[in-house]
């Protein structure tokens, strides 16, 4: 009977912490209306300028008084919503930054390797989201509420260009 014993508990271990995931209820309509969103990859035009990924969407009918837009999933990232309303064209964009890789330095002498910087680890939305997906999160009247938002469109992306030479 012992021998028994272990096993169970084992399971009962493994069965327990993997439902713990949390789950968050999703909204089926918003106190907004999302009338166009895409998505738009971009290149800056010199070396180390960066590059990264732009989410576009046109929100209508936002009471800004009562609602309070805050972060943006898209693509395993997370990052705020930034309000770009201004002479009422309703545009609000995230914008996902790619850093530029740092050199890692990998020695036998943990010594050397002690300047490496630990990477920045994205908090992910609990859930699947396809990759024309994102998920919009907002607070009213003190909760916070989430919002998938379907069929986000793709551009193709953006090359800016450099700046031209200096001439001396």
């Amino acid at each position: 009977m012992h021998k028994y014993i272990l096993p169970i508990l084992v399971l009962i271990c493994f069965t327990s912490c993997s439902s713990q995931q949390t789950t968050v209820k999703l909204q089926e309509k918003t106190p907004f209306t999302i009338t166009s969103a895409f998505s738009q990859g971009w290149t800056g035009g010199h070396e180390g300028s960066g590059s990264g990924l732009n989410v576009h969407m046109t929100i209508k009918n936002l009471n800004k008084k009562q609602i309070t837009l805050k972060d943006f999933y898209f693509r395993g990232k997370k990052t705020a919503i930034e309000d770009n309303s201004n002479n009422n064209n309703d545009l609000y964009i995230a914008r996902f930054l790619t850093l530029a890789k740092k050199e890692v330095i990998l020695h036998n002498d943990h010594k050397k390797e002690a300047g490496n910087e630990p990477p920045e680890l994205q908090p992910k939305f609990p859930g699947e989201l396809l990759n024309n997906e994102g998920i919009i999160s907002y607070e009213e009247e003190g909760k916070l509420k989430y919002y998938k938002l379907k069929n986000i469109l793709y551009r193709f992306p953006i090359s800016y260009p450099s700046a031209p030479p200096n001439k001396q």
